[in-house]
C-alpha cells in the first residue's frame, strides 16, 4: 500500500500569506462544496465531514479518503476548479468542471 498523504487543508489556504484583501469563508464554503461532492458521488471511502460537521482548520483531505475514482477526479480537475474559485469569482457550488472530469472518467469504464 502507498504511503498516505495530504491533498488538501482548510489551513493551507486561510494561513497563505496575501499581500491582497482575502476573505477565508471562501475557503470553508470551498471545502464544504469540495467534500459534499465527493461525498454525494460517492467518491470517498469514509465520511469526512458528518451531517451538521463544520469545517475547521484542520479539515483535510487524504488520499486514503478517496475511491480511485475519488482519487483520479482530484488529479485531473481539481487545480483547475480551485483556480475558478478563488482567482475568477467562481462559486464553490458550481460542479460543472468536476461534473464534466468524472463524465469522462466514468465513461472510460
Amino acid at each position: 500500500m502507498e504511503k498516505d498523504f495530504t491533498i488538501d487543508k482548510v489551513s493551507w489556504h486561510t494561513q497563505r500569506v496575501r499581500n491582497y484583501e482575502f476573505d477565508n469563508n471562501l475557503v470553508y464554503a470551498y471545502f464544504m462544496g469540495l467534500i459534499n461532492y465527493l461525498q454525494d458521488r460517492n467518491l470517498t471511502t469514509r465520511y469526512i465531514l458528518k451531517q451538521g460537521e463544520e469545517i475547521t482548520e484542520e479539515t483535510k483531505i487524504l488520499a486514503t479518503d478517496l475511491t480511485p475514482e475519488g482519487f483520479e477526479l482530484i488529479k485531473k480537475g481539481l487545480d483547475r476548479w480551485t483556480d475558478n474559485i478563488f482567482d475568477r469569482g467562481k462559486s464553490p457550488n458550481d460542479y460543472t468542471l468536476l461534473d464534466k472530469h468524472l463524465k469522462k472518467i466514468r465513461s472510460k469504464k
